[in-house]
């Protein structure tokens, strides 16, 4: 029913098959950007060596939770 109001077969076919590549292309840039993984942000570089051993993010992490904190609107 189709072929009956389709004067220029060609141009059917060229964009039947320019839109299922461009369809392929986007589904394939689609999943690599989705499964990309993030980039690593840029450090700061504050005078440490490269290669050196980063300080550890809390110094007091094994001594416990026995730290009053002071926190400025509290109020028990």
């Amino acid at each position: 029913m189709i072929a009956r109001f389709d004067h220029r077969p060609r141009l059917t076919t060229v964009l039947a098959l320019a839109t299922i590549v461009l369809v392929v292309v986007v589904v394939t840039l689609s999943t690599l950007l989705i499964t990309l993984q993030p980039a690593a942000s840029p450090q700061s570089d504050s005078g440490s060596k490269p290669g050196a051993a980063a300080a550890p993010a809390n110094p007091d992490a094994g001594e416990g939770h026995d730290k009053l904190v002071d926190y400025p609107n509290y109020r028990p």
